[in-house]
């Protein structure tokens, strides 16, 4: 039932922006360099959490609305772990995030916009 309403409201948001297809979002991701967690997390924002040259983890608002923290690890020596890639402020994140909880979003992060993944995939 909850995949039907996100299947909705991607429809939605892709019609009001006018758009064919509901696979990204206009808005851009841009990378914020801190040393600790941040309290407040701003929509668009790929919090990079490290200190020296060395990242530990990147914190970002769910993309799909729900308000959701998602916190990705990014030391080697831990699973499950993601890449982060920075192209002139198009942050890129690689493999793609899947929430098994909450709204079970699924997406890519690549060149600063978000790749929804179509509902077929998600079984």
């Amino acid at each position: 039932m909850k995949r039907w309403f996100l299947r909705i409201w991607r429809l939605l948001v892709a019609w009001l922006l006018g758009r064919d297809e509901p696979s990204t979002l206009p808005a851009a991701f841009q990378i914020v360099q801190v040393t600790d967690d941040p309290d407040l997390i701003l929509p668009n924002c790929l919090y990079a959490v490290g200190e020296n040259g060395h990242l530990w983890h990147v914190v970002l608002l769910c993309p799909c609305g729900c308000g959701e923290r998602i916190s990705l690890n990014l030391l080697k020596d831990d699973t499950p772990c993601w890449t982060l890639t920075d192209a002139p402020g198009a942050p890129t994140l690689h493999p793609s995030v899947w929430r098994h909880v909450g709204c079970r979003s699924h997406f890519f992060l690549r060149s600063g916009r978000i790749e929804w993944c179509l509902e077929r995939d998600q079984k």
